[in-house]
């Protein structure tokens, strides 16, 4: 759980909600529209693809594919 509140933190989620709403755009025109530093989007959008929550396009534009992202956490049985 640690880790996937590292990896979702609020600023990335606002970028995820972003490119949902805007559709595929740079990083740079994604830095703009958030009002971010560009270096801190790239980093974030480099996060969100190893975890392949954004992709990019052949164009180089980066969006996000889902229409949902659903998070299964399982939870631990008490022992008998």
């Amino acid at each position: 759980m640690a880790q996937l509140g590292e990896v979702f933190t609020p600023k990335r989620w606002e970028l995820v909600e972003a490119l949902k709403t805007t559709g595929p755009l740079t990083i740079y025109a994604l830095a703009k529209h958030l009002g971010r530093h560009y270096r801190n989007v790239h980093k974030d959008v480099t996060v969100l693809m190893e975890w392949t929550v954004i992709d990019k396009d052949e164009d180089g534009r980066v969006f996000v594919p889902w229409d949902e992202i659903d998070v299964r956490w399982p939870l631990k049985r008490r022992a008998a």
